[in-house]
C-alpha cells in the first residue's frame, strides 16, 4: 500500500498481465502422472506476453501433478497437496518455478502452485522491493480442496519471497525462494 493525499493505493503489480483468463475444468485425456488417482484436469488457460497458456493437473499417489504448458515449451511438477503433512509449509502444496525453456532470454518466468482453501490472495515480493499478484483459480474439477495460483514475472526479475493472505489480508504463511533469479 502507498500513502497519498488522497488515501491508501496500491502500489503497481510488477508482474506481466495474464489476458483472457479462463476457468475450464475441462477433463482432459491421457494421463500427467505416473500413478494417476484422479482425472487429468485443464484447471486454467490465459495469454501472456502473446503467447497461450495452460495449467492442468492430476491427482497421483504422492499428492498431485501440476503442469504448465507454454509451447513450445512445458514443465511439470508432482508433489504433495496443500495442507498434507509432506506440503512445504501448512498453506502451501507444491509450487513451480517456471524458468522460459523456450530458447527466449526475454520471455517471463512463471511462479505457480497449490494452496488451501483459507487462501484469498498470493504475492510474490521481488528483491527491488516490488511485487507481482498471482491469479487464484479453482482446484475443485481435479477433486482437490483449495486452489492454484499462478503469476508471471518479467525475465529479468529476480523474486525473494512467496507469501499467502487469507481474504482479509492477514499473512498466512511466507516462502523464502532459496537462490532468487
Amino acid at each position: 500500500m502507498v500513502l497519498t493525499a488522497c488515501g491508501l493505493l496500491d502500489p503497481p503489480d510488477a508482474g506481466v498481465p495474464l489476458e483472457d483468463v479462463r476457468t475450464t475444468g475441462r477433463m482432459l485425456p491421457g494421463q500427467l502422472a505416473d500413478a494417476p488417482d484422479g482425472p487429468h484436469v485443464e484447471l486454467l488457460t490465459a495469454t501472456v506476453a502473446g503467447r497461450e497458456v495452460e495449467i492442468v493437473m492430476q491427482r497421483d499417489d504422492a499428492g498431485a501433478c501440476v503442469a504448465i504448458r507454454r509451447p513450445p515449451a512445458s514443465s511439470t511438477a508432482c508433489g504433495a497437496v496443500a495442507g498434507d503433512d509432506a506440503a512445504a509449509g501448512s498453506t502451501f502444496g507444491v509450487v513451480l518455478v517456471d524458468a522460459p525453456s523456450s530458447g527466449d532470454p526475454s520471455a517471463p518466468l512463471a511462479v505457480s502452485g497449490l494452496v488451501t482453501a483459507e487462501v484469498g490472495s498470493i504475492r510474490v515480493e521481488l528483491e527491488d522491493g516490488s511485487t507481482a499478484r498471482a491469479v487464484m483459480f479453482p482446484l475443485a474439477p481435479a477433486g482437490v480442496e483449495g486452489s492454484g495460483f499462478v503469476v508471471y514475472l518479467p525475465a529479468d526479475a529476480r523474486q525473494q519471497s512467496l507469501v499467502a493472505f487469507d481474504a482479509g489480508g492477514i499473512e498466512l504463511e511466507r516462502l523464502e525462494f532459496s537462490a532468487p533469479r
